[in-house]
Formats: C-alpha cells, structure tokens, sequence
C-alpha cells in the first residue's frame, strides 16, 4: 500500500510537470491575456476566459478547511477512526509542517506568475496543498471503515482546486503540484509518526484493507478526466483556422455497472479549441455507451469504451462519437487513476463536416 501511495504522488508530480511545457510549441501565435508559452495550462486557462472571465468569488477560501474540520469533528465526537487523539495529533502536526515547507520552499523558489498578474508565487497552489492534505488525512482516519467520507473529502479537495481555476488565481498544473504535496505530506507525516509510536496509538479494530480488483465485484465508478487534444487534419486546414491547431479536453465522467467489469458510462465535457488566428471557442459534448474491462493483475486493468453523443459549440451543433482505450491502476481500495488514449470525432462547421481528433490524458477517481 506505501509504494501504491508513493507512486500515485510521484506520477501526478510528472503530471504537473508535463502539463508545464509546452506540447507544441512550433507556429503557435501568442493569446492576449497569455503572458506564458502555450500548453495545456493556457488550453485550460481558455474554457474559463471563454465563458466566464468575470468569475470572481472567495468561498474556497473557506472549503479548503472543510476535510480538516470534519476530521476534528469526528474526533471530538468520538467516532473511532485509525489513530487515538495523541497519536493524530503528532501525524497531523507533521503533515502540516512538511506541506508548509515544500509548499513554501517551491512557491518562492520557482516564482511562478499568476494568470491574473497578481503575483509570482503560482506554482504550486497552497490552497489545493491544504485542502488534499485534510482531505487525505479524513482519508487516512476513517476511510478505512467509511469509504464515503473519503470521497466527500476528495470531492470538497477537487471543488477547491477546480475554484482556483476559475478565479483566475492558478493554473492546471499548479492545483496538480498542490495536491501531490498534500497528499504526499501526510503520506511521510503518518510513515514519520509509524516511526516513534510503532503500534502504540492505533485504534482498536483498525486494520489495513488489502488492495486489489475484484473481478466479481460491479464497480460503480466516478472519473475526471483531462487529456492534449492532438487535431487530424491537413496543415493548410489549421494554417487557414478552418480548423483548430491544438486543444485541451475535460469531462466528468460515470460508470454504471451492468455486471461485473462490463456497463454503461455517460460523460459530460468541455474542450477549448485553439485556432492559428489567435482566437479559441469552448465545444461541449454530453454522451452515453458501454464499458468493459480487463483485470490482470492485482491491481491493474485495461478498459476499452464506446460512446455516442451530442456536441455542440458556435460554429454548429450535432453528433459526437468517442472510441478510448484505457490502462488503469487502483491506487488505493476505493481510488483509480487511468492513462487513456481516445479517437473522438464530431459535427463541426459547414465547410468541415466533422472534426477528427486523437485525445491521450489521464483521469482519476472514484471505484466503489
């Protein structure tokens, strides 16, 4: 379970990264308001300037203590969860240190700017830091029992990060760097504290679940997903902005079981769309289609889809059909994180029919 946990913090690390150079960073014509190379962090930066640009609101100030403040509660309660009072207190107390100083260390050593210009301490987002750093502590205490309670805390963390975005304070890859210090915090703040109490502290009835893919099991499922939109066109199509040259994709997506490891998903999404004469449009798409997945190993898996839909965007409305190939790891009892590739074509304009396009992204979330 530790090199499951080190492992998922260390591929959102080469998540983050990645998403902070450019894909393709040949023939690309500046976005005004864009004063960075372009990647998918502008791609993504785009859906917000496109809809709302105004959106401007304080709340995840707030919600990011939400999953520490349910965690205490819950302790004062006296719901029993993985540690007693003093031993949390000591792994809290770590957890927090350590993402104070990395979160710190990073912001004023890399000296990021903000998309709004405010300030050069973006990367990564201290308020996806905290709130996945709770999150994964509620996590830590009591999802062991109460699976529920994780993904409310996770979800609360997601809302926050996705907050940030919108209010113009952070881009993708900042909220993807605070949330792998987070949760890597209190993955070395709870191993630190293993260290000086050994088995004193634990809870009585606590146990560690085994962590694998039951092939029997109808899994329930709750992803997001993001991915590089690569655009199959001729080159004079993207010089010409008939077409678009690059984009960026996003969807929320659910897995309905029918029977075990086969059912049926329905997606929502929103895609920016990039065109050589400086301007971009959001398309958004709503589908629905079938699943089946492939268990071969203890924790991994490959999962192959088909959906049919509808997308619709400014320059025309109409049918939308998604073929993704998927390769999944369970990350932890009730979390899964996929790299997927995705042949997706859809109604375009008068003078183009249909836009063909090749999407590879990742999704995480939740399997119950």
């Amino acid at each position: 379970m530790k090199n499951i946990s080190f492992g998922y913090i260390f591929l959102c690390l080469v998540i983050s990264l990645a998403i902070l150079l450019p894909f393709n960073a040949e023939g690309q014509t500046p976005i005004p308001d864009f004063n960075v190379r372009q990647s998918m962090d502008t791609d993504f930066m785009l859906m917000r300037q496109n809809e709302i640009p105004t959106f401007r609101h304080t709340y995840d100030d707030w919600i990011q203590y939400a999953p520490g403040v349910a965690v205490v509660g819950l302790k004062v309660a006296g719901l029993p969860g993985m540690t007693k009072v003093g031993r949390f207190a000591v792994s809290s107390a770590f957890s927090v240190a350590i993402m104070t100083a990395v979160v710190n260390g990073v912001k004023y050593t890399v000296k990021r700017e903000r998309p709004d210009l405010s300030a050069k301490n973006s990367f990564p987002s201290g308020h996806s830091a905290t709130t996945f750093m709770t999150a994964t502590i509620l996590h830590k205490e009591y999802g062991w029992k109460y699976p529920w309670i994780s993904i409310l805390g996770y979800t609360t963390a997601t809302v926050t990060g996705a907050s940030r975005i919108l209010n113009n304070k952070h881009w993708m890859s900042d909220i993807i760097g605070g949330a792998a210090i987070g949760i890597g915090s209190v993955h070395l703040g709870y191993y630190l504290t293993g260290l000086i109490f050994k088995e004193k502290g634990l809870q009585e009835g606590w146990h560690r679940h085994l962590v694998y893919i039951d092939d029997n099991h109808k899994y329930w499922g709750a992803d997001l997903k993001c991915g590089r939109r690569f655009i199959l066109s001729d080159k004079d199509n993207k010089d010409n902005s008939i077409l678009p040259f690059r984009g960026s994709a996003a969807s929320a997506e659910v897995e309905i079981p029918l029977m075990p490891m086969t059912g049926i998903i329905a997606n929502l999404g929103c895609n920016s769309l990039v065109f050589k004469n400086n301007t971009s449009m959001n398309a958004y798409n709503a589908l629905a289609g079938l699943y089946w997945s492939l268990p071969f190993a203890r924790i991994l898996e490959v999962q192959a889809k088909g959906a049919i839909g509808y997308a619709w965007h400014k320059l025309g409305n109409g049918i939308d059909v998604q073929l993704t190939a998927s390769f999944n790891i369970l990350a932890g009892e009730n979390f899964k994180m996929k790299a997927f590739a995705e042949y997706e074509t859809f109604s375009f304009s008068e003078q183009k029919p249909f836009l063909n396009s090749f999407v590879l992204g990742w999704s995480t979330g939740f399997c119950w």
